[in-house]
């Protein structure tokens, strides 16, 4: 995967475009990384926004395997 290095500046400016991109980001303050953005799987996001919406709605984790396990039996 190509890394692409942008300043903060750019990285504002043009956020959208960067990311459709599909690239490694590095971010960086006065030519200093300060931080990186990767692109994820569609695999990868659909687990990370289970997991956002499991924490939104205060289920704790037991709960969350019992309603998987439900939800596999509709399947």
């Amino acid at each position: 995967m190509k890394t692409k290095v942008v300043p903060i500046k750019e990285f504002k400016d043009k956020a959208t475009q960067l990311l459709r991109e599909k690239k490694e980001i590095i971010v960086t303050r006065r030519g200093i990384p300060i931080a990186r953005v990767e692109p994820l799987d569609e695999l990868k996001g659909l687990m990370i926004k289970a997991h956002l919406e499991i924490e939104k709605a205060n289920i704790i984790g037991e709960e969350a395997i019992e309603i998987h396990k439900e939800a596999q039996k509709e399947i």
